[in-house]
């Protein structure tokens, strides 16, 4: 059984989808959605408040019950890598406290946490709340695996640099008593350097002391490139069966920040029937047709990426991340990607050079 869980639009009609979905497939069951109040102004999360979809304590509340009602659950993300230590003194305490029974009684099963403290803090207060440790916990080996399972926690998302290491998630799977959840549709680049600040950054952002993106420009950078699309950590439809194989049956779909304007139930659902016909970026993209990635200016062939994921099944650890002397992703991206493609991207990614190189000038002539 596959169960797949998407990110929540607060909308009625698309958790009517959902459950058509479910009807229709006795193989795997979409048993969440998750998303959070926005504006936010409290807790924070690793995602931009100024992208998500507005919505009030009375329209989750409302959700949450029709949600409910169609066999699907709510999961509230506080998914922040900091919250300046508020966790740590007696008001923040309690304002967290009073916010967690709240979610409580308006029937939410689910809160998705990334500091060990709001687990604790969680784990006392409201012990009818389960939790899910975040990717953002980089959860990358049996020993931390290990921890989470001691803490309690009911559910892992694990890091995504580590879904091609197949040794691995089975020796995390050996440890965890739980389950384990993966993001199929992830638009990180393996190993990227600016991950663990991106989150910080984004964790704050709720305060609105972003004015100049730099971690999003950045990341949009590292991302011009075919090879470098090829490295990004997503997960194919076709694919997913080699994760189920493991023990590893949740699959998320990431895109809080993309679902109004997305077809969330279409990308599903090919995730669902394990196949996929056409540009691999728009299923990453959830078919938004703001086109959140168009950075790249790109598309790749979703059927020439078949087998691409083989030999890391079964030679586990075969990618030494020294892609100078390697070839396999460049071989690939040669095959999905169409050489016009290549040549506009290139020509992007010069265009940008100048302005990446002079960011701290920028910022210090930008007004107040």
């Amino acid at each position: 059984m596959k169960y797949f869980c998407l990110p929540a639009d607060f909308k009625n009609g698309t958790i009517d989808k959902y459950a058509e979905l479910n009807n229709r497939y006795g193989h795997s069951k979409i048993t969440e959605t998750y998303g959070q109040l926005a504006p936010d102004s409290i807790f924070g999360s690793c995602r931009s408040p100024k992208n998500l979809p507005v919505v009030d304590t009375e329209q989750l509340k409302r959700y949450v019950k029709y949600s409910s009602d169609k066999g699907i659950e709510f999961n509230y993300v506080i998914n922040a890598s900091c919250m300046g230590n508020d966790e740590l003194v007696k008001e923040g305490f309690r304002k967290i406290c009073g916010f967690l029974e709240k979610l409580q009684d308006m029937g939410v099963k689910w809160i998705t946490l990334c500091l060990p403290s709001l687990m604790e803090i969680a784990k006392y207060k409201a012990p009818g709340l389960n939790i899910k440790a975040s990717t953002v916990c980089l959860i990358n080996s049996p020993i931390k695996a290990k921890y989470y399972d001691e803490l309690g926690i009911n559910r892992l998302v694990l890091d995504e640099d580590i879904y091609k290491r197949f040794d691995i998630l089975k020796n995390i799977r050996k440890v965890y008593s739980g389950d384990i959840e993966i993001i199929v549709n992830s638009f990180c680049r393996t190993d990227c350097p600016y991950k663990t600040f991106h989150y910080n950054s984004f964790s704050h952002s709720h305060t609105y002391k972003d004015k100049y993106p730099y971690y999003s420009a950045r990341c949009n950078d590292i991302h011009i490139g075919a090879e470098n699309l090829i490295r990004l950590n997503w997960i194919r439809p076709e694919d997913l069966h080699y994760y189920s194989e493991i023990g590893i049956d949740y699959f998320k779909l990431q895109g809080r920040s993309n679902v109004l304007d997305g077809n969330p139930a279409k990308a599903v659902t090919h995730y669902i029937e394990e196949n996929y016909e056409g540009d691999l970026i728009s299923l990453l993209e959830l078919f938004s047709e703001s086109r959140p990635f168009s950075i790249t200016m790109a598309e790749i062939d979703n059927r020439k990426l078949d087998g691409f994921l083989d030999r890391f099944v079964q030679e586990p650890g075969f990618c030494s991340k020294i892609c100078s002397e390697c070839g396999y992703c460049m071989a690939y991206s040669n095959a999905a990607i169409s050489r016009t493609d290549v040549a506009i991207m290139d020509l992007i990614k010069l265009m940008n050079k100048s302005t990446m190189d002079e960011f701290p000038r920028l910022l210090c002539d930008s007004e107040d």
